[in-house]
């Protein structure tokens, strides 16, 4: 009996200190869509922040608004599900959600 209580508890410990080392801010694994070429360039869509009066987007860890720049690409465009980047060679799309979520 006092076996199945302690393995209980240490269950339970162990799940609880699980759950604390865990980022409430992250996104879930696989709701961001990251192409391979986006990927290697660091290009990373984390958040958008999308209201009348605000429109900005966490890139990378770095928090932009529309005309701003992480590396050579320029922030043109913050919609409620993707951002556009611009640079002189290309266009690129970041989007929160795969294409197969969203159709």
């Amino acid at each position: 009996m006092y076996k199945l209580i302690l393995m209980t508890l240490l269950a339970t410990f162990s799940l609880h200190n699980q759950a604390q080392n865990i980022d409430p801010t992250k996104p879930l694994t696989g709701s961001t869509h990251v192409g391979k070429e986006e990927y290697k360039k660091g290009l990373n869509l984390e958040t958008i922040i999308y209201s009348t009066k605000n429109k900005s987007a966490i890139i990378s860890g770095k928090l932009m608004k529309v005309g701003d720049y992480i590396g050579d690409h320029e922030l043109i465009t913050v919609n409620a599900s993707h951002v556009i980047l611009r640079s002189d060679e290309e266009r690129i799309k970041l989007s929160m959600f795969s294409n197969v979520v969203t159709k």
